[in-house]
């Protein structure tokens, strides 16, 4: 139930504000569409991306950057409905040399790789020096791509700028928000202790920021997307910010939807559950929140049947207490039984793959074959929903470990097999790809010698 909430959050967040970046992984291929490079929009230079770089040299300008893959949809609804337009073609052909980049290619792999580039699309300005002055992940409407634009041609004020303005000015909150909202593309375009020198002041700012607003000022689109973009280390503030938006819920689903609800389930979810690793009782507060002060944003998930997630989420909750702290892997097992019947058709393969990581995680080498066969039994039904590559590929190395210790020595290969060819789609992230089949490999080899 927590890890699919999660999904929910991340969902309504990005169709909010028209942000759909597609994480790195193997699809289907298709062409992107052509009419991207017509002539009534941005024309693309064709050609290499050092080519690109040079011709920006040449021309002393700035580069602009879509980073996409063949199978990535929202890649695609930008190449249709947003570069093609006049408006845009104007401003970007006048003052970037544009250009698509396959990150997928075999000749783009070192570029996505230098860039830091693990999802799509991502919309990169780089100077003709290479670079980066700022990096975004996911689409843009047309309005957002030329502020963004603007702002990376110096046509509008930039970050650093903006910062300086809010150093003069310190208390002038509408400074600070536009500050913010540049914040999150600005520190990925950052590396090292500049990045790590730049996270601490905002993270400052920020703080500030949310103590002087809280109040009906606070409920807008802008804060609300500087909010899930910013406000994730403070665990405090965050309680503040949930309390703060389940007490006002129709104002702020007024004007930004759903998606407040499902921020403070996020949060509240999220502490039960570090709480109940923790060892520490009070999950039992934020459990009561659920069918209490919490309920109204709780409200907004549709349900199966006479579902009460409540009970169970202190189900859940109890049996993350008993594994972590107690090592009581009888008692989990059986906890997390009744838990799933609860949740009865509410219950999704992410549940059963989080049940199964959690026993591995808190008791691993203690489990005895009966208990690695109910874990398999529970991944296998995780990879039933499971398109996540990196995550199917964790589901499959986690049965062939169970295997393994159950001395199903065969079954094992079978899995560890599975999992390396499944691997063979992660070709654009090469780093994650090596680590994935040299920890395979190895595992494939202790088998060898097990069998002997």
């Amino acid at each position: 139930m927590m890890k699919n909430i999660s999904i929910l959050l991340f969902a309504a967040i990005l169709s909010l504000f028209n942000l759909e970046p597609c994480m790195a992984q193997g699809k289907s291929k298709e062409d992107v569409p052509t009419d991207a490079t017509t002539q009534s929009g941005i024309r693309f230079f064709q050609g290499s991306f050092q080519q690109a770089l040079n011709e920006a040299k040449k021309q002393h300008k700035p580069l602009f950057v879509d980073f996409y893959a063949q199978w990535c949809g929202p890649c695609k609804r930008m190449a249709k409905t947003i570069f093609t337009q006049d408006s845009i073609g104007k401003y970007f052909n006048e003052k970037f040399i544009s250009i698509q980049i396959d990150a997928e290619k075999p000749e783009n792999v070192a570029i996505a790789k230098q860039y830091k580039i693990e999802a799509f699309p991502t919309l990169a300005f780089i100077a003709n020096d290479g670079k980066a002055i700022s990096i975004s992940v996911g689409a843009m409407g047309a309005r957002e791509l030329l502020e963004a634009g603007k702002t990376a041609a110096g046509d509008v004020i930039g970050f650093k700028e903006l910062y300086e303005q809010y150093r003069a000015n310190p208390s002038d909150l509408d400074i600070q928000q536009k500050v913010l909202q540049q914040a999150p593309k600005f520190l990925m375009a950052q590396e090292g202790m500049d990045a790590e020198k730049w996270v601490v002041r905002i993270r400052k700012m920020f703080s500030a920021y949310i103590q002087a607003k809280l109040g009906p000022s606070l409920i807008n689109r802008t804060d609300y997307l500087i909010i899930t973009q910013l406000g994730g280390d403070d665990t405090e503030q965050q309680q503040k910010i949930a309390d703060f938006i389940n007490t006002n819920l129709p104002a702020w689903q007024k004007n930004v939807g759903d998606a407040a609800a499902y921020y403070v389930i996020e949060y509240n979810d999220k502490r039960i559950e570090d709480l109940a690793k923790e060892g520490n009782l009070s999950y039992k507060d934020y459990v009561d929140k659920i069918s209490g002060e919490y309920k109204p944003s709780y409200s907004v998930i549709s349900f199966v049947g006479n579902f009460d997630p409540a009970k169970s989420s202190a189900k859940y909750a109890d049996a993350i207490y008993v594994i972590y702290k107690d090592k009581d892997i009888k008692k989990y097992l059986e906890l997390m039984d009744d838990y799933f019947k609860l949740m009865g058709e509410n219950a999704t393969p992410a549940d059963y793959g989080k049940a199964a990581q959690n026993l591995y995680y808190a008791a691993g080498k203690k489990l005895a074959p009966a208990d690695h066969e109910i874990a398999i039994n529970w991944v296998e039904k995780a990879l039933t929903g499971e398109t996540s590559v990196v995550d199917r590929i964790n589901y499959l190395v986690m049965i062939g470990d169970s295997y393994t210790a159950i001395k199903k020595y065969e079954d094992a290969t079978k899995y560890y097999r599975q999992g390396y060819v499944e691997s063979l789609q992660l070709n654009n992230m090469t780093q994650v790809q090596a680590m994935i089949q040299a920890t395979i490999a190895r595992k494939l080899a202790t088998l060898e010698l097990l069998q002997k």
